[in-house]
């Protein structure tokens, strides 16, 4: 790296850890991932919010789980003919914010999970997430949309790969009709984001050799995800918009696109960061340099 951007990223870095102590509620998970992609560390630091991470977010995840299940079991009494699996659907759809989804949980806690699967924790969430899934895809088969949302599904899809455990085949293959049938959307526009993760999950599953029927059929997906993404350049570099040309860019990475493929929307990243454009930390600690 240049001298300036060497400046930059000790700047950003500097940043990220002075908000540390100004953080008020609960700890966000975006900033310890940035401080972990980070090539420069302040270990104490970063341990010390990884615990609060695992600590004060997992109680506050725990005790809305909790809360979840008591209100769709005293809906479900209250009304025995209506269906208990569709009261434990996560909130999202009325704007209202949910909890971290166990997916997240599950990538958050990813750099300690040889630790972790000795004890309770990680099988837990791992065995959380498995169920959760399940219960998304059988959902999309009455409904042809999960629970929650395409987005969430991918990053459990995700988080499962990336700690090495088996992706069922029946919960990628709905993942692979959603994207072949075009299903991504918010609202009427293509949600560039969540063909992105999309992508990630599915090269992730394909990599690990999880699943061995309907190669064609895999990459006709991929290559449909890869189609949108593209598409969704703009002239401005970005693609989709600032926030998700990060997540578009690992993307393309993942599925092996070639450099020219992604070089703009990389040098956009690296204006939006300089100008402080954008709201994920994570994307400014790789790509960043000064604005020309």
């Amino acid at each position: 790296a240049s001298g300036d951007q060497h400046e930059l990223l000790l700047s950003l870095n500097r940043d990220l850890l002075s908000s540390l102590a100004r953080q008020e509620g609960l700890p966000n998970p975006s900033v310890h991932v940035a401080l972990r992609l980070s090539s420069h560390h302040n270990l104490a630091y970063e341990s010390q919010y990884l615990n609060r991470l695992k600590t004060e977010l997992h109680s506050h995840i725990q005790r809305y789980r909790n809360a979840r299940l008591r209100s769709a079991w005293a809906r479900w009494s209250l009304t025995p003919s209506a269906s208990p699996q569709l009261s434990l659907q996560q909130p999202g759809g009325d704007g209202a914010p949910g909890p971290l989804h166990p997916g997240a949980e599950v990538l958050l806690l990813r750099p300690e999970h040889r630790q972790l699967r000795r004890g309770r924790a990680q099988g837990s969430l791992l065995a959380h997430l498995r169920r959760q899934l399940e219960q998304e895809k059988e959902h999309l088969t009455f409904s042809h949309r999960p629970l929650t949302n395409f987005y969430q599904y991918s990053l459990g899809v995700l988080a499962l790969c990336v700690n090495g455990v088996r992706v069922n085949n029946h919960v990628a293959n709905k993942l692979i009709k959603a994207a072949q049938h075009e299903r991504f959307k918010h609202g009427d526009v293509d949600s560039v984001d969540t063909y992105a993760v999309a992508g990630v999950a599915l090269q992730c599953v394909k990599n690990a050799g999880f699943h061995v029927h309907g190669a064609a059929e895999w990459d006709a997906a991929l290559a449909k995800i890869k189609q949108k993404l593209l598409a969704a350049r703009g002239a401005n570099g970005h693609i989709g918009n600032e926030f998700s040309t990060g997540q578009a860019v690992q993307a393309l990475l993942a599925m092996g696109s070639p450099e020219s493929e992604y070089t703009a929307a990389m040098e956009a990243m690296r204006t939006s960061v300089r100008c402080n454009f954008t709201t994920t930390p994570w994307p400014c600690l790789r790509f960043s340099q000064p604005c020309t």
